[in-house]
């Protein structure tokens, strides 16, 4: 045996043994009286198979340490004027390096799985692309990584053909963010762009539908016609899909039918919205897509980490179990259990959406568990606890702890 974790706790309250062999779980009993060369005793901890993070723009992390290397007058613009000078110095070595941090604080933070995206556009070409594409590569032995070709500027000009190129080196989704086109047209032809896209390499869709307060904007409609059209079912996430709040509720329910009839998977990274609004002055709205509405029909809801000290977000610190808790807040899911709730949206549901293969915490599934130092899941949601052990893929791969001492 190589590895046995004794008397964690389960989610349904039982204390076990959990046995792991060959990066496999290979028993769950009350008590294993095998030995293994690593044996780790969890006193009641909480064990969860690990994390799974289904979307995060990782070429824009940290980007306030490169603009402080940019002259003043461009460290003063606005922020959305300051990325595009950011952008344009990106090389693949300094994505690669800034991106393989936030890697590892996915590992030390209990995620077994990345989807990553990489701004494809004539500001940055295909330098972002290679720079993730050099980090899946290169943290290959440790966790699955996807790499999302994602037209972040709109698809006007060279971006078209650099996403045809993205594809041809690797990326291995198709990504889109239809809702900032111009006009109607524009936004269905980018939509459109992208199924065909998919079609030709034969790849999955992850598209930002909407992230506006703007009633006006209807990509996500859109999205769910072409997938029902393109029969591209259970291929298709959509991110955000705050406009969908603001629809009247006739129009809303008729949008949400269409989604669950496309089998879309929904990410809404409330974080986010809580910080990035469209809304000129106060209230502030808080942005998050209709959630209850879209679980009550059957579709399936996750959130992700989505940025990390970028231009839409300036926090994070690539850690499922604090965007679970910032989803708690924002949807409420606070009294009765509904913390529960929560949980598969940082686990099971983007395990789906990534293909994962024999994932979860059962016999026979791969050996991606994370103990957190606390019994219960609402606790660690609330306390935000060290994640005491990290195995993925059937090895440790973290450690941690908190030295805490109070003087009276």
């Amino acid at each position: 045996m190589d590895i046995i974790l004794r008397e964690v706790r389960l989610m349904d309250g039982r204390v076990v043994d959990i046995a792991v062999e060959d990066g496999i779980i290979t028993d769950i009993a009350p008590e294993i009286a095998a030995s293994a060369k690593i044996e780790h005793e969890a006193t009641g901890q909480l064990a969860l198979p690990a994390f799974v993070n289904g979307q995060l723009h990782a070429c824009k992390v940290f980007w306030r340490r490169k603009l402080t290397s940019l002259p003043v007058d461009i460290q003063a613009l606005p922020r959305f004027e300051a990325a595009k000078h950011v952008k344009a110095t990106y090389t693949p070595e300094d994505v690669a390096s800034r991106v393989s941090e936030v890697v590892r604080l996915a590992i030390l933070n209990g995620t077994c799985a990345l989807r990553l995206f990489a701004d494809v556009d004539e500001a940055s070409g295909l330098n972002a692309l290679k720079g993730l594409l050099e980090v899946k590569q290169k943290f290959a032995h440790v966790l699955p990584i996807q790499v999302v070709a994602f037209p972040q500027d709109g698809v006007g000009g060279t971006t078209e053909t650099l996403m045809v190129d993205a594809l041809d080196l690797g990326a291995d989704v198709v990504g889109g963010i239809p809702w900032i086109e111009n006009g109607e047209t524009a936004k269905r032809e980018h939509t459109e762009m992208c199924f065909e896209l998919a079609r030709r390499f034969d790849k999955d869709l992850h598209l930002v539908a909407d992230d506006t307060t703007d009633t006006n904007s209807k990509t996500l409609e859109h999205i769910a016609n072409m997938t029902i059209q393109s029969n591209y079912h259970g291929r298709v996430s959509v991110t955000q899909c705050a406009a969908l709040s603001f629809y009247d509720d006739a129009y809303a329910q008729t949008v949400i039918q269409k989604v669950k009839q496309a089998d879309l998977t929904v990410f809404s990274n409330s974080h986010v919205s809580l910080v990035t609004t469209d809304n000129e002055g106060e209230p502030y709205p808080r942005g998050i897509t209709r959630i209850r509405e879209l679980q009550a029909a059957g579709v399936p809801v996750a959130c992700a980490q989505d940025d990390i000290d970028n231009w839409y977000y300036p926090f994070g610190c690539n850690d499922m179990l604090e965007v679970a808790q910032f989803m708690a807040h924002a949807g409420a899911f606070a009294w009765q259990g509904e913390i529960n709730q929560v949980l598969p949206m940082v686990t099971d549901i983007p395990a789906r959406v990534l293909g994962l293969e024999k994932y979860g915490l059962e016999v026979g599934c791969s050996a991606n568990i994370v103990l957190l130092n606390v019994p219960t899941w609402h606790e660690a949601v609330q306390f935000q606890p060290a994640k005491s052990l990290v195995i993925l893929g059937g090895q440790v791969r973290a450690r941690s702890q908190r030295q805490e001492d109070i003087i009276l």
